[in-house]
């Protein structure tokens, strides 16, 4: 990704997620990966013309601050349970990756989307010792 592409998904994708996940008038927060074109200048107005706050005060390597790590580790978890017990062909494989992921957006869906709605998690990760060390997130 660059920081153009950023900026466009920023202005034509996140007001639809947005009013999608919480709602036409609500304030939008992101927390967002450290990588340098997502801190460009041009992302960062874009985010400014459609109200969104990036929160800046964390940890730069905190993975209980990145839902998507949570969704991982869940997904993981789905494959070891459906693990077989012999090796298993590429084209099994997708099958059985393809049915985790059904079930954690079915069975984890209320999880997950609390993951991403709601920051309390960040202040365990900020008095961590030492800050941004893991936590039970």
């Amino acid at each position: 990704m660059n920081q153009w592409w950023y900026e466009w998904l920023i202005t034509a994708r996140f007001p639809v997620w947005i009013a999608r996940g919480l709602g036409a008038h609500a304030q939008a927060f992101l927390l967002q990966d450290h990588e340098r074109a997502l801190w460009a200048p041009a992302p960062r107005q874009a985010m400014r013309d459609q109200g969104i706050v990036l929160l800046e005060n964390y940890p730069k390597c905190s993975q209980d601050l990145n839902p998507i790590e949570t969704a991982w580790r869940e997904l993981r978890a789905r494959l070891a349970v459906t693990e077989p017990v012999h090796m298993e062909p590429r084209d099994a494989f997708v099958v059985r990756l393809r049915a985790a992921v059904a079930w954690v957006n079915k069975h984890r869906k209320a999880y997950l989307l609390e993951l991403c709605r709601s920051q309390t998690q960040a202040r365990d990760v900020l008095d961590a010792k030492p800050p941004g060390s893991r936590t039970k997130h």
